[in-house]
């Protein structure tokens, strides 16, 4: 017997700058820095 096939469907959950906080800057770093790490600490050369 073939199983009949269905086809996936796409949710709108929303913006994706708005679900990934994209366009935001904050002022820590992630888990590649030391932890307290400011911004405004990075040097770029």
């Amino acid at each position: 017997m073939r199983k009949v096939y269905v086809a996936p469907a796409v949710d709108d959950l929303g913006s994706v700058p708005e679900l990934t906080l994209g366009e935001s800057e904050g002022s820590k770093l992630d888990a590649d820095f030391a932890a307290g790490t400011l911004f405004g600490d990075l040097t770029f050369s």
